[in-house]
């Protein structure tokens, strides 16, 4: 891991050549705002070797369909941006984690979550409910991703032609899928499919696995349909070079991020359990679009 010190003075120069009016807010902490067709605020924030950066846009609303909408497109997102709900309230956030590296490496993955910020703005301003597409593989990568994997510590096992899987450090975990595709390497893994959730399980989980993602580094949550059924889980992307530190790190969080949810977002299943969820949290079901949205 690089030094605090050099770590916050290459997150600084990366911030001043992407973001203008950077301003620092405490140690290690800045505020800043990137063009995206209108001015977005961003708080960044270094902390044991990451660059985590925030942005709530106006377009950020906090209610049932909107959750279920965010899962939906989470996994779309480019630079490993999510839609996530923040530990501090206030509906959507848009939050990406970025390893610390090489300036040059960092600054590559800046421009991805500018990127994706764009990207999550236009999604949440969207009306579209259809779930995520599965990221298209190029199979003629397959060498190539082998030799990614082999740069890192933790164990990957080859299952077919770039097709990957690695075992997660939790209990009763399925083996994460480490899949490449035109955007990055995916390292994903399912924490419940279901054939026909009804409406109040799907709105549940949504709004439970976007709470996990705004307390996790790295991970996001995902829907995908695919053969008649629904699979929830969890993903980190990565460029399509990782470093293998990144690489490291990403099955590190999925591991963390299986054992913290699997056997609450099953639970969610169950209707009866999932309206009882969705009542305790108190989100609204429906969209006023005259509503006064939040900053």
């Amino acid at each position: 891991m690089m030094p605090a010190r050099e770590a916050g003075a290459t997150a600084f120069r990366v911030l001043n050549k992407c973001a203008g009016e950077v301003t620092p807010e405490g140690r290690w902490r800045w505020r800043c705002a990137v063009q995206n067709g209108m001015l977005l605020p961003v708080a960044a924030t270094l902390e044991e070797g990451f660059l985590h950066l925030a942005c709530v846009p106006s377009a950020g609303r906090k209610n049932e369909i909107d959750m279920e909408r965010a899962l939906n497109g989470n996994r779309t997102l480019a630079g490993g941006v999510k839609l996530a709900l923040g530990q501090q309230g206030g509906g959507l956030h848009m939050l990406a984690d970025l390893v610390v590296l090489e300036e040059r490496q960092l600054m590559e993955r800046m421009r991805g979550v500018l990127h994706g910020f764009h990207e999550g703005v236009r999604l949440m301003k969207s009306n579209d409910t259809r779930g995520g597409a599965a990221a298209t593989v190029d199979a003629g990568w397959g060498e190539g991703l082998g030799g990614i994997l082999r740069e890192a510590t933790w164990p990957a096992k080859e299952r077919g032609p770039n097709d990957f899987s690695a075992e997660l450090d939790a209990r009763s975990a399925p083996p994460a899928s480490i899949r490449m595709s035109e955007s990055g390497v995916h390292f994903s893994v399912e924490l419940v499919r279901s054939n026909a959730a009804e409406e109040a399980s799907r709105r549940a989980l949504a709004l439970f696995l976007l709470t996990i993602g705004g307390a996790l580094r790295m991970v996001r949550a995902f829907v995908q349909e695919a053969e008649g059924h629904q699979s929830y889980g969890l993903e980190v992307s990565l460029p399509a070079t990782p470093a293998a530190e990144e690489i490291d790190h990403a099955m590190a969080a999925l591991s963390v991020g299986y054992r913290m949810c699997a056997q609450e977002a099953s639970v969610l299943l169950n209707a009866g359990a999932a309206r009882c969820y969705l009542a305790a949290r108190d989100v609204n079901s429906t969209h006023n679009p005259d509503e006064k949205k939040e900053n």
